[in-house]
């Protein structure tokens, strides 16, 4: 049981005046709404309330925690709803890296379509094929090909991207067609091997 929960009980009894009106109000029955009392007046050391079977008042203790949980309360609602606002309307600068030839050809053209759903973000997109950092760097976002090593990173993968192996028809003509990746590594052929950033 949070101790939050127990301080928006404790608000609900005092505003209502009853155990049961508070449980039926949030939900809970009325052993829930007494434990979480109890636990409150443990965890203070005071009784907030004087109990009999048929009222229900508030100790001098009661109403002076009642206006500080008023305001705890009302103080974590407003930093929900900020938090709300940010996650509906988000703004600031959002730093993003990418390979070159990926930022370029994938990247970049959708910015334009991001921004115009998002326009109090800024992205500032950096386009490099050296292996980056993203908790050293500042980077909010990265693209990587391949796997990234660090593995207490949020990943997703987007997109499977096809390797090419390709031949000027000179190439061919003097040297014939590969038939395995074996052939590449032999003394037949010449093959030039570009590789991604992290690439093994």
């Amino acid at each position: 049981m949070s101790y939050l929960d127990n301080i928006r009980t404790f608000v609900r009894v005092y505003e209502l005046g009853s155990m049961s009106a508070a449980g039926r109000d949030l939900r809970i029955s009325p052993a829930v709404t007494s434990s979480r009392i109890s636990q409150l007046e443990e965890h203070l050391s005071v009784r907030l309330f004087q109990r009999t079977t048929r009222s229900l008042t508030p100790t001098e203790q009661g109403k002076a925690f009642y206006s500080g949980a008023c305001e705890i309360l009302e103080s974590v609602e407003n930093a929900e709803a900020q938090v709300v606002n940010i996650t509906e309307n988000p703004k600031g600068a959002l730093y993003v890296a990418a390979p070159l030839g990926l930022g370029r050809r994938l990247i970049a053209p959708l910015v334009p379509d991001f921004l115009a759903i998002y326009p109090e973000v800024s992205v500032r997109l950096r386009l490099t094929d050296r292996k980056v950092d993203l908790t050293t760097e500042g980077l909010d976002l990265a693209f990587f090909l391949g796997q990234p090593e660090d593995s207490a990173l949020r990943i997703r993968k987007i997109a499977d991207i096809d390797r090419v192996l390709c031949a000027a028809p000179e190439y061919i003509a003097t040297r014939g067609i590969p038939k395995s990746g074996d052939d590449l590594i032999s003394d037949t052929h010449e093959c030039l091997n570009l590789r991604f950033p992290g690439a093994s």
